[in-house]
């Protein structure tokens, strides 16, 4: 598994990682287990960091996600999670923090989130959270979800620790945050976590010229389209992604994505605005 380091802390983790938004309420038992199953056979692989939050399912992520975890060596292990900003008050936000920590069956989280900024919550006291969460050892590192370059300089201001990470929606469809985002990220040191890499569908029903371009470039790689887009993504430094994976096979798919090595000819072609290319570091390619 190809390792990459969590913003500027000299840890380690996966350059991809499981995904679990799409987990819901489910009466149906073979529902989690074919979720369960699945997360640990990523494990087994590899992928080891598993991204959720109290917001999916509303616990039902977290609650599956702990129940595949347990039994593994928590140190083996990187898992995040997200504080959903809805909650007005301190103690309302420090009690769903512990009970993710609950429902995950932890004592600590790896990397914890901020979801969303939230309209009602002033940034100043969402990250006097944070702040008094890593005070109190209940996460290794935090950071934000969905924040604008100007709300993570703002929220930065209120902490001691760094923020080292900001989860963004980013791929070949959405390029809006690897076009304005990312070049600051690079040059902060700061991790992007790339969200919903293959869209909501799974790219299956993408369409027009950017479906044409990964199907060239799949073709010379004997690879699927899902498999380039993912690739594309993690060819750019200080970028992760966590790709959803509702079965085996999509596992098994996922991860011979870190195996293709684009070219730089290939992921400047993949650009819907070719001129940031100048701002953008890559990864070493084939060229």
């Amino acid at each position: 598994m190809k390792l990459v380091e969590l913003g500027t802390t000299g840890e380690k983790i996966p350059v991809l990682g499981q995904g679990t938004w799409g987990i819901k309420n489910s009466k149906s038992k073979e529902y989690y287990e074919k979720w369960i199953t699945t997360l640990k056979k990523g494990i087994e692989l590899g992928l080891t960091h598993i991204d959720t939050a109290e917001f999916y399912g509303f616990g039902a992520s977290e609650k599956t996600v702990g129940k595949a975890i347990a039994g593994y060596n928590r140190d083996d292990l990187f898992i995040t999670s997200k504080l959903f900003p809805m909650h007005l008050r301190y103690n309302k936000m420090k009690k769903a923090a512990y009970k993710s920590l609950k429902r995950l069956g932890i004592s600590n989280f790896d990397l914890y989130l901020i979801h969303w900024p939230s309209p009602l919550t002033s940034i100043k006291k969402q990250m006097k959270i944070m702040q008094d969460l890593v005070n109190e050892g209940k996460t290794r590192y935090i950071g934000v979800s969905n924040f604008s370059i100007e709300q993570f300089k703002k929220a930065q201001t209120y902490l001691d620790d760094k923020l080292v990470n900001n989860q963004l929606l980013a791929n070949i469809s959405k390029q809006k945050h690897i076009n304005e985002s990312l070049p600051y990220y690079q040059k902060e040191g700061i991790t992007m976590t790339a969200y919903s890499p293959l869209g909501h569908s799974g790219f299956t029903n993408l369409k027009g010229e950017n479906r044409e371009k990964l199907e060239k470039i799949a073709r010379k790689h004997n690879a699927t389209v899902q498999q380039i887009a993912i690739a594309w993504l993690i060819n750019h430094e200080r970028v992760i992604t966590i790709p959803k994976a509702f079965n085996l096979e999509h596992i098994d798919a996922n991860i011979k994505a870190i195996e293709i090595k684009l070219s730089q000819a290939e992921i400047l072609s993949l650009y819907n605005t070719p001129e940031i290319s100048q701002k953008i570091k890559l990864i070493s390619s084939i060229d």
